[in-house]
């Protein structure tokens, strides 16, 4: 059973497990912010010593040397790192948004195509999404036609206005993981359509690329649970996709060995990145990437910054 504990407690039991508190008073400020459990359980790990010749009873001991400060600064590169992730996958949803309305409004022009079940997947597999999807969509229409308890008012006032709400409008309204499904049900055409207008943006800005419905499923797959632990104030620097990813030829496609992102570690999804983002919005992330790596390696060296890395999916050790 574990009891509460105060902050100078609670750097006591830290100093006696090895870890240096060089200002006890700046580390009291930090732990009444952001909460012990947050901030040592949570990132305390690349730091602990597991050498048996150092630790022979295997409790928990930080390794020599080790400072609160080191800590706090893998606390804080996460908490960028997140911010800055959400950022770039944000684009890609809308961006995936935007093609899907496009291209299925394009295709099926009647008014409430897309409540229509002819205009999806003939595939008896995909029916049941197929049909959830559907639903979502009429019930958020049905829903905003009332003006009383409104969730979204953008809803509201363009039916107010045009008497219909196309998919455009909806999808914005839609989560990542909903639209997921929705291209996942579409018919093949329009997934294959879809994917190469993201190859052709690509070879417009770079070199030629094909992609395929499948490859595009592959970095959907990688990107969604970034998308939501970003989100979140969730330990994110080791996180990693709990089967491995099918990906196809997107690896030799980025330069990369096959099999190096099929792991979907942050360094997967941060490579992947390139090839649905603007050439201009990725040469950005990739800086800021860098230097949010040498921010912390400057202040977290040696094992614990090489495990941070390889926990990061940036290189084995």
């Amino acid at each position: 059973m574990k009891f509460f504990a105060d902050h100078d407690e609670q750097i006591q039991i830290l100093r006696e497990r090895g870890l240096l508190v060089k200002d006890a008073a700046k580390a009291k400020r930090i732990l009444s912010r952001e909460n012990y459990y947050a901030l040592i359980d949570g990132y305390k790990e690349p730091f602990l010593e597991h050498e048996e010749r150092l630790n022979p009873y295997g409790q928990e001991r930080y390794r020599e040397g080790t400072e609160f400060s080191q800590i706090y600064a893998l606390y804080r590169f996460d908490r960028e790192l997140r911010m800055l992730l959400l950022n770039e996958l944000l684009k890609f949803e809308k961006n995936m948004k935007s093609k899907i309305a496009y291209r299925f409004s394009e295709k099926f022009r009647d008014k409430d195509s897309f409540l229509e079940p002819d205009n999806y997947s003939e595939n008896p597999d995909h029916h049941h999404e197929r049909d959830r999807i559907i639903s979502t969509l009429a019930n958020l229409i049905k829903s905003h036609k009332k003006r009383d308890r409104v969730r979204y008012p953008a809803i509201h006032e363009f039916f107010d206005k045009h008497r219909n709400v196309p998919l455009w409008v909806l999808v914005n309204f839609l989560s990542l993981g909903q639209i997921i499904n929705f291209y996942q049900v579409i018919d093949g055409e329009l997934r294959e359509g879809i994917a190469e207008d993201f190859a052709e943006e690509f070879s417009e800005e770079y070199t030629s690329l094909s992609l395929a419905a499948s490859e595009l499923d592959a970095i959907l797959q990688v990107a969604f649970p970034y998308r939501n632990k970003s989100a979140h104030e969730e330990v994110l620097y080791r996180f990693r996709l709990p089967h491995p990813v099918e990906l196809g030829n997107l690896e030799s496609r980025l330069d990369m060995e096959a099999g190096s992102l099929k792991q979907g570690t942050v360094f997967s999804v941060s490579a992947l990145l390139k090839l649905v983002l603007a050439k201009e919005e990725y040469e950005v992330f990739s800086s800021e990437l860098e230097r949010l790596l040498n921010e912390l390696k400057a202040e977290v060296q040696g094992q614990a910054f090489g495990i941070i890395m390889k926990d990061a999916g940036f290189y084995s050790l």
